[in-house]
């Protein structure tokens, strides 16, 4: 594994590789140089105050404010950590940032930029905010080989919808780093490598569905409770993990909406197709999670409560859980 430089004195320390290159072979190079280039482009966010962090499916939009933190990057993934989220990368995912992002007046600095695939479909969404505005553009300039979209010709990662990208040693070898005990199939499935499987849910535990038409109550009740939850959505390139106490709900169509004071969640809950309970138990925890699912089986989002110090699970949590399967 390749040594780490440190960025001491910082709420969240900035570790990035060193310079001496990690061992690929030939056929690799491309994407290693593109990781390289990733890495110096996610080393440009730290410090540059608060910023906007968002993930978007077309169904479903998670988003929050908050300080850019370090990143541990091993081969082509990375984990941020910061206060109350986390970001788990794909990096070789990742194609071309698109900066066109302007102020309301169409001039001046950009303060949004969307990262994308070779699609251009968006897989991380950041915004710099008024006062942030300025960095915005100089970290487009330092790292503007990534505003140029991908060479067509070049071959995009396969992608084999196994899980087994996930599930590599380098992966695995950086989450143990960390500490970081979340199961592989739910990054899978935040990434949309796995489809929902009632199969491999009931290997992990006790899995049922239950009445989809009632998930928008149950968001309802989460904000009017101010409940702590755990959110985890995603797209192909980032599985994006947020902590938040929603206190505030909005109805809109068949748009519901969630907000706190720093984050939001916008669903579509007409393209909830089923959703699923899944009591397992995890590191001496009980947990329980609701998973929600479009018609193709891909995750919009999964739901459970904050884990505690204790192994109970807060009994509100599991009273609206058990709501759902009466």
């Amino acid at each position: 594994m390749p040594p780490y430089i440190e960025l001491e004195h910082m709420p969240s320390a900035a570790v990035m590789p060193a310079s001496r290159a990690p061992s690929l072979g030939a056929e690799q190079g491309n994407t290693a140089g593109k990781v390289r280039d990733w890495t110096a482009f996610l080393r440009e966010l730290v410090g540059a105050g608060q910023l906007r962090i968002g993930t978007s499916q077309p169904a479903v939009t998670l988003e929050h404010h908050g300080n850019w933190p370090g990143v541990r990057i091993d081969d082509s993934f990375g984990i941020a950590s910061g206060r109350r989220f986390t970001l788990r990368m794909v990096l070789d995912r990742w194609s071309h940032i698109d900066g066109s992002g302007t102020d309301a007046a169409e001039q001046g600095p950009r303060s949004d930029i969307s990262i994308l695939d070779r699609e251009g479909a968006p897989l991380l969404d950041l915004g710099f905010g008024e006062e942030g505005r300025v960095r915005g553009s100089d970290v487009l300039t330092r790292c503007r080989t990534l505003s140029r979209a991908a060479s067509w010709c070049e071959p995009a990662p396969q992608r084999d919808g196994d899980g087994a990208e996930l599930d590599s040693v380098p992966f695995r070898r950086l989450m143990a780093e960390l500490g970081d005990s979340v199961d592989v199939a739910d990054l899978a499935e935040a990434t949309g490598q796995f489809r929902l499987n009632p199969a491999r849910l009931r290997e992990r535990g006790s899995a049922s569905a239950v009445d989809a038409e009632l998930v928008p109550c149950f968001l309802e009740a989460l904000a009017e409770q101010a409940l702590p939850v755990r959110i985890t959505t995603g797209t192909a390139g980032v599985a994006h993990t947020l902590d938040c106490a929603f206190f505030c709900h909005r109805r809109d169509g068949v748009w519901q909406t969630l907000r706190s004071d720093s984050a939001r969640l916008r669903i579509d809950t007409s393209k909830i197709d089923s959703a699923w309970v899944l009591n397992a138990s995890e590191a001496a925890h009980e947990q329980t999670s609701l998973r929600l699912y479009d018609a193709q089986g891909r995750l919009l989002a999964q739901l459970s409560s904050v884990p505690g110090f204790v192994a109970i699970e807060n009994p509100i949590w599991r009273t609206l859980v058990n709501a759902l399967q009466d």
